[in-house]
C-alpha cells in the first residue's frame, strides 16, 4: 500500500466514534441547503455546477455526469489541496430548481427494484470514472441522499472493486433481493431521528453495515411537541382530508409535511454536538 493510499484508508474510520472520518463533509455534499444558494462554490449536489469548478472543502468538480432521460445526476469531485479521496455524489430527488427532473426521477423513488439511474450512471461515464481512479491508486467514495443513496447502494453491489466506501443520508432502499446475502465492506447508512420519508417511499432493504441515527438534540421538548404536529395530521387519513376539504386538517397536514422534509434534509453533522447513535440497519423500519 502506498503513502497515499495507507492515508486514505486511515481516515476511513473514525477510531473513536466508529463514524466514517467524512461524514460531516459529505452530509454537505449530499443534501440540499438554502445557505450558499446562489454562491458559487456552494458545496451541495443539488445544485448543478461546471467541469473544472471548485466546491467548498477543498474540491474541484472533475467531471459532470447527467442523464436526461432518467433524471440521474451525478459529480466527480476530487480534492486538489488534502489527501482525502475522490468521491462520487449522486444526486436524490429533483433539485433546487422548480420540478426539474421530478417526473423523471420518480419511478427509481417509489420502486426499489427499478435501477433505470443505476443504468444511467453506467451510460454515462461515472463507473469509467471510478475505475480510472481505482487504476491510479484512488478508490472513490460514492454518497448520496435519499434517491442517491438508493443509487449509490445499487452501484458498490456490482461494483465494489473500484469504491473505498459508500456513505448514505436517509436512503431509499434497494430490492431486497439485492441487499440479501451481500458481504460489502465499508458501507455507512445515516438516518434522521424520526425521519420517515426514506421509509414511505419504497420499504425497500438496505445493504448491511455501520449504521447510525442522528438529530441535533435528541428527543427533546420541540422533537415531541413536532411528533405531536405530526400526529395531529392524521397522515394516513389524507385523502378523506382531501375529499371533505376539511381546510383545518389539511393545514396540520402541510405543516408535518414541512416538518418532515425538514428533516429529511437537514444538516445535522456540523452542528456543535450532535447526537449520533449506532443502530441496527434491520431496526429502520421501527424507529
Amino acid at each position: 500500500m502506498n503513502t497515499e493510499t495507507q492515508s486514505q484508508a486511515e481516515n476511513l474510520i473514525d477510531p473513536v466514534t466508529g463514524r466514517h472520518g467524512l461524514d460531516g463533509l459529505y452530509e454537505q455534499f449530499a443534501k440540499p441547503q438554502i445557505k450558499g444558494l446562489f454562491e458559487p462554490d456552494a458545496p451541495s449536489i443539488y445544485i448543478n455546477h461546471q467541469a473544472g469548478q471548485k466546491v467548498l472543502g477543498d474540491y474541484v468538480i472533475e467531471q459532470v455526469f447527467e442523464d436526461s432521460k432518467t433524471g440521474f445526476y451525478a459529480e466527480g469531485r476530487v480534492p486538489f489541496n488534502s489527501n482525502h479521496p475522490p468521491v462520487l455524489v449522486i444526486r436524490g430527488y429533483g433539485s433546487w430548481y422548480p420540478f426539474y427532473r421530478v417526473l423523471e426521477d420518480t419511478p427509481d423513488v417509489f420502486i426499489a427494484s427499478w435501477e433505470g439511474q443505476f443504468k444511467s450512471a453506467e451510460k454515462t461515464g461515472a463507473i469509467a470514472w471510478l475505475k480510472y481512479h481505482t487504476q491510479q491508486g484512488q478508490k472513490p467514495d460514492v454518497i448520496g441522499e435519499s434517491l442517491g443513496g438508493k443509487v449509490a447502494q445499487q452501484i458498490v453491489i456490482k461494483y465494489s472493486d473500484y469504491i473505498r466506501s459508500t456513505v448514505t443520508y436517509n436512503s431509499l432502499g434497494i430490492s431486497p433481493e439485492l441487499a440479501k446475502n451481500s458481504q460489502i465492506n465499508h458501507i455507512f447508512h445515516y438516518f434522521t431521528l424520526g425521519e420517515r420519508y426514506a421509509f414511505w417511499a419504497n420499504r425497500g432493504s438496505y445493504l448491511p453495515g455501520y449504521c447510525f441515527q442522528i438529530s441535533k438534540q435528541g428527543i427533546n421538548w420541540v422533537y415531541k411537541l413536532e411528533n405531536k404536529m405530526i400526529a395531529k395530521a392524521k397522515l394516513s387519513e389524507i385523502k378523506t382530508h382531501v375529499k371533505s376539504l376539511n381546510l383545518l386538517q389539511l393545514f396540520w397536514v402541510f405543516l408535518a409535511q414541512i416538518i418532515l422534509l425538514k428533516r429529511h434534509n437537514d444538516i445535522i453533522l456540523n452542528c456543535r454536538s450532535p447526537v449520533v447513535n449506532p443502530i441496527n440497519c434491520n431496526q429502520l423500519h421501527s424507529i
